[in-house]
């Protein structure tokens, strides 16, 4: 018996949605790019979910996690309205999940659905051919990025993917880590 088994119908649905939505959530946190954008990161979110699901990536709750969203692939156009509780269904996803799984398992759900989103953010690159003054803008908030990141000893992320994660991108980002409670930066 998984203990998806062991959780009501909303909860389940709850915890085997996230994958798909916290992705879609910072897709359409920003409208750089258009559909063409939307497109690539929704392709690349199908592929992560698919990917996790055959393979154990340090939980093999995990992996069955991901099988039960891809294989509810067709409610995913229904899990996809609300998307601002996202940050709050995420709380409530790991609080669910604390009470019937280990520690390690809440925190491997919480750092795939990270990875999940900052996958999203970097499908599509926003800031293709920066003009000059945009790029100095760009490189003085990736010099504050990196100071906070190294203050903190949190590892940095080159300047070329720093370009591929829009400020909205970043910013929901930010929101999802402070939601999941992981230590994340970019």
């Amino acid at each position: 018996m998984s203990v998806l088994d062991q959780l009501s119908a909303q909860q389940r649905t709850l915890i085997v949605s996230l994958p798909y939505r916290a992705g879609l959530w910072v897709s359409y946190s920003d409208d750089e790019g258009g559909e063409e954008a939307h497109q690539k990161e929704l392709t690349a979110l199908a592929n992560l979910i698919d990917g996790f699901s055959q393979q154990v990536f340090g939980s093999e709750l995990l992996q069955y996690i991901m099988c039960e969203t891809l294989k509810r692939k067709d409610e995913w156009v229904n899990w996809s309205g609300d998307l601002e509780k996202i940050p709050g269904e995420c709380a409530e996803a790991l609080q669910v999940l604390s009470a019937h799984v280990d520690e390690k398992d809440v925190k491997v759900y919480a750092m795939r659905l990270m990875e999940l989103g900052e996958a999203v953010a970097v499908a599509f690159r926003e800031h293709d051919k920066p003009s000059g003054a945009e790029k100095f803008k760009l490189f003085l908030a990736y010099a504050l990025t990196v100071l906070k990141a190294r203050l903190k000893k949190k590892p940095v992320k080159s300047f070329e993917q720093f370009l591929n994660i829009s400020t909205d991108e970043r910013r929901a980002l930010d929101r999802l880590a402070s939601a999941l409670k992981v230590d994340y930066s970019i």
